[in-house]
């Protein structure tokens, strides 16, 4: 492993010369406009930026666009901020795909710099455009600085904005100097050093090291050098078979990291999560071929099943990572005498109850997989399974009085829009039902539930100053963003009742208690029975049926 320096010019010189390449694990350029801009003013704030890791990789010549390249040295961390530069400095690198994408790309990425800022303040400021900006000589493409390749070229630019600020040749000369001692500091960017780690043991090692380096916070993970591991002893497979199916599951909403497939693949074939454990003769074309297959169909057929029951979305699991025992699960067992996905999918929630995939559970996933992949039978794996877990399959009335918004209760969440699912709820407006399209086909583009306040949080924070009761589980129920946002935002609940005619059925479907759903019919009950004085009275009964509900589909799952 080698440190150097390497300055900001000369980063974005090795992109566009070929020098160094990004691997076909690498994601596309995903950055906003705001993350471009945040990383010109760091720079010229003098800021850290972080360090770059390179790996050199001479023995793989499958990069992800630039084939038939001869560069060795991999951007494994930092193709972001790599890229960014590249279009701050106006150089198209290497790998981009297209000479119009990337003029495009210019055009959506300007960060312009205000060089006369009003308070008088000597440091620059840094802001997107707009028409008041562009129209405004102060402020110019920060892009037209950090092109220019000689300090003593930015004069004329100087001039140019002197003369548009003032016609005085007195207070022109004045803001020249000013102006030209500004735009030397900016352009001073180009000349920062960037720490650059190098690694250039073999392949072999690759995993094992990033691994470490993991430990101390570096955002790469080790999957993804395992799947280049992957990738240099199957040429073209990234490309041609990984990228095309992870992309597919992206567009229906499935966007899943490699460590999922990867584990997925060393769970199925070789019974371990743990990818230090799995020997490198695993990723040989032999094996890799139909250990490849397998999870691909695995894969496939589980995310189909969890979609019979609303789950469409990655979006809505506390945590992805528990999907690995399960596809390992199914894989397994699918086949068997008595295997049921109920009861696998019980099992899967409880999990996810439990946490125990959340973190860091390369532990929990290898001994899960492990006892799913050694168990005699089905049964016996459930029963390993659940003998780990610290919850109970019971889920109490007061556990819906908490805040649907808290990291810790992802888990209710998804039960309280798995039950609404499963009693068919409609929304409260267009009447289509929860997670389908109108003509009843389930949503292949990634459904996202609208978290709708039945008391909005905006009329009970007028009565009460309880932020935990107003934003309570027991308060919140599924509908379509168009209705949430554009219908019932902001309207108390006997208002949007009584305006959109939302019936008495429709309200049960969304475990509205029982006295609250009745008073539709009776517009004096209606209001006095949905006053925000009621809100305490609400959030108990509702929590009770959420519980019963709840603890019901559960309990039909394990008996399935």
């Amino acid at each position: 492993m080698a440190l150097e320096q390497l300055k900001v010019r000369e980063i974005v010189r090795q992109a566009v010369s070929k020098n160094v390449d990004i691997p076909e694990f690498q994601r596309e350029f995903v950055w906003d406009t705001e993350q471009v801009k945040k990383l010109a003013e760091s720079l010229y704030r003098d800021y850290p930026v972080g360090s770059f890791l390179l790996w050199d990789s001479s023995q793989y010549q499958e990069a992800k666009t630039a084939q038939g390249t001869q560069a060795s040295l991999w951007i494994v961390d930092g193709q972001q901020r790599t890229t960014a530069l590249c279009l701050l400095l106006g150089q198209k690198p290497y790998w981009w795909n297209d000479a119009e994408s990337w003029n495009e790309a210019l055009e959506r990425y300007q960060v312009m710099v205000n060089l006369l800022p009003e308070d008088g303040d000597d440091r620059l400021e840094f802001a997107l455009p707009n028409p008041i900006r562009r129209r405004d000589p102060r402020w110019i493409d920060v892009r037209r600085v950090l092109a220019v390749e000689k300090v003593e070229n930015l004069a004329p630019l100087a001039q140019e904005i002197a003369k548009l600020m003032n016609d005085d040749a007195e207070k022109m000369m004045e803001v020249f100097v000013k102006v030209n001692g500004r735009l030397q500091r900016l352009w001073r960017v180009r000349e920062i050093d960037i720490p650059i780690i190098k690694i250039s043991h073999e392949i072999e090692d690759v995993a094992e090291i990033f691994a470490r380096l993991n430990q101390e916070g570096t955002r790469v993970r080790e999957a993804d050098v395992v799947l280049a591991l992957a990738a240099v002893r199957n040429p073209g497979w990234v490309r041609e078979k990984y990228l095309p199916f992870r992309n597919d599951l992206e567009d229906t909403g499935w966007n899943l990291d490699a460590g999922v497939f990867v584990r997925t693949m060393t769970g199925i074939g070789r019974g371990r999560a743990r990818l230090i454990e799995v020997p490198k003769d695993f990723w040989r074309p032999e094996n890799l071929s139909l250990v490849w297959q397998s999870t691909q169909e695995t894969i496939s057929e589980v995310l189909k099943r969890l979609a019979e029951f609303g789950i469409v979305s990655a979006d809505l699991l506390p945590s992805t990572n528990s999907l690995i025992p399960l596809f390992v699960l199914h894989h397994k067992w699918r086949d068997a005498h008595g295997y049921r996905f109920e009861r696998a999918l019980h099992w899967f929630l409880l999990a996810n109850r439990d946490g125990r995939y959340s973190g860091s559970a390369i532990t929990s996933l290898n001994e899960d997989v492990r006892a799913i992949t050694e168990a005699p039978n089905f049964e016996q794996a459930i029963q390993d399974l659940r003998k780990r877990l610290r919850v109970s399959s019971e889920i109490a009335e007061d556990e819906f009085l908490n805040r649907y918004d808290r990291a810790g209760y992802r888990f209710l969440r998804l039960m309280l829009y798995l039950i609404l699912f499963r009693r068919e709820a409609r929304d409260w407006v267009d009447n289509t039902r929860i997670g389908y399209d109108k003509s009843g086909i389930p949503i292949a583009t990634g459904f996202e539930p609208q978290w709708h306040h039945i008391f909005p949080s905006s009329v009970l924070a007028k009565f009460r100053n309880k932020s935990n009761d107003i934003h309570a589980l027991a308060n919140i129920t599924v509908i379509n963003e168009r209705t949430n946002v554009n219908k019932l935002s902001g309207k108390e609940p006997a208002k949007y009742i009584e305006h959109f005619h939302i019936s008495e059925q429709n309200l049960r479907s969304h475990l509205i208690p029982e006295s609250f759903a009745r008073a539709v019919h009776n517009p004096a009950e209606l209001k006095k029975q949905w006053d925000v004085q009621q809100y305490d009275q609400f959030l108990l009964e509702r929590a009770q049926l959420l519980a019963q509900e709840a603890n019901a589909f559960l309990q039909s799952l394990e008996g399935a």
